[in-house]
């Protein structure tokens, strides 16, 4: 896929191997017009088996997904400029911007790839759900200083969508995506109701991601909505229209045919590749 004329944000690789912080980065970027950015060493990640493989992964639902054309992700590929840089960034990082990882080391860790090929690519910012290997205060810091780069390059996941939708119009903005997310198929009622307790269950999942402080936002906003039913409607109709929707619920019913097949020792269908 060629790339577009402007990046969006790059996304780790915890940040995309989850169900629920996917499907919101990526109704995000689709809203935004934007593709979900996947870094080559994210898409690596993803699609790396564990060892030993214990049951079925969703690494083989990423290696599927890059087969297809329709897809709401931009698969990136470095040029050798890119790469060099990535390098050389890499180089320039220190022991305490990756406290848990020998300085020796850092150059193949997984984290400062992912970070240099984001400054590299020259992305508006690296979102990341998982904060406990690299200290984000200390790579801005390095960034800002030694590559001119964005303040605050690195953001946590929580804090980039309370960001990119601060108040008013985004706020709304932010609960109706969220919503989608949820939103039964297009055919199905879904009364007022229903929806704010799909948010709760939604919610849950968010807190369960370290999405503390969207979470509760998602709440009060639902509380000073002017019309929630018009907002419920709005969220489902997003979601029948939704690409990245789209190609979630073609990934959750692969994986739920794989699980069958896997319990029933039968024939496993090729549904990824099947499905439109």
């Amino acid at each position: 896929m060629d790339r577009p004329a402007a990046l969006g944000p790059a996304f780790d690789t915890m940040t995309l191997m989850r169900p629920t912080p996917r499907r919101l980065v990526g109704c995000w970027m689709e809203a935004a017009g934007l593709p979900t950015l996947v870094l080559p060493e994210v898409l690596r990640e993803l699609t790396r088996e564990p060892v030993p493989e214990r049951k079925f992964t969703s690494a083989k639902a990423w290696r599927e997904a890059v087969k297809r054309q329709d897809t709401p992700f931009l698969w990136v590929v470095l040029t050798e400029d890119e790469h060099r840089l990535a390098q050389d960034m890499r180089a320039s990082f220190t022991q305490a911007c990756f406290p848990m990882t020998p300085r020796d080391g850092i150059m193949t860790h997984g984290d400062a790839i992912i970070v240099s090929q984001a400054l590299a690519l020259g992305t508006d910012a690296l979102v990341t759900s998982d904060v406990r290997t690299i200290d984000h205060y200390e790579i801005n810091n390095l960034i800002e200083r030694t590559w001119r780069g964005n303040a605050g390059f690195v953001a946590k996941l929580d804090d980039a969508l309370c960001g990119a939708h601060a108040g008013g119009e985004g706020a709304e903005r932010l609960l109706l995506l969220a919503l989608s997310t949820v939103a039964p198929d297009a055919g199905a009622a879904w009364s007022v109701d229903q929806a704010h307790a799909d948010l709760q269950n939604l919610r849950k999942a968010m807190r369960g991601a370290a999405l503390l402080v969207a979470a509760d936002r998602l709440e009060n906003r639902w509380n000073s909505a002017r019309d929630l039913e018009t907002l419920v409607a709005a969220a489902k109709s997003f979601a029948a229209d939704s690409r990245s929707l789209r190609f979630e619920n073609v990934r959750t019913g692969w994986h739920r045919r794989k699980k069958a097949d896997s319990e029933t020792n039968g024939p496993t269908p090729d549904a990824l590749r099947r499905l439109p």
